[in-house]
């Protein structure tokens, strides 16, 4: 082979592997989601026995976000728990969820939530789906 097929070969091989490192499935999207948890990520888990502990497993972050202070509040808020489109209770009420009912978990933060949930989601709203 000759020196320009060698280096037309490269470039084609280059910009080969930009391309596939550049491209991500709607699965890779979906997992690095930080107030998404999907029914694959709640599988892989080990030993939770409630929501609260998929959460403290993958996404600790989401269950201190709600007492940090926002802006036009004073104090921080507790997160409300909507299981299947219905209020069922505060943050604590994750604890007596069981993770094997949990089919997904969605954060709203307070910006998000407040449009829809109102005032009184200022701490953010957990959305559980339960099968």
């Amino acid at each position: 082979m000759n020196t320009r097929n060698i280096c037309g070969s490269l470039i084609i091989l280059t910009f080969c592997l930009v391309i596939d490192g550049c491209y991500t499935s709607d699965l890779d999207v979906r997992r690095r989601d930080r107030y998404h948890i999907t029914q694959e990520e709640i599988n892989s888990v080990p030993q939770a026995e409630t929501a609260w502990e998929i959460l403290e497993f993958l996404r600790p972050n989401l269950l201190a976000r709600d007492r940090r202070r926002h802006v036009g509040f004073t104090d921080g808020m507790d997160a409300l728990v909507y299981i299947n489109g219905a209020r069922a209770g505060y943050k604590n009420r994750l604890h007596t969820i069981p993770a094997m009912d949990v089919f997904e978990i969605k954060y709203l933060d307070s910006i998000e939530a407040g449009g829809k949930y109102g005032f009184s989601s200022g701490g953010g709203v957990f959305l559980i789906t339960m099968d």
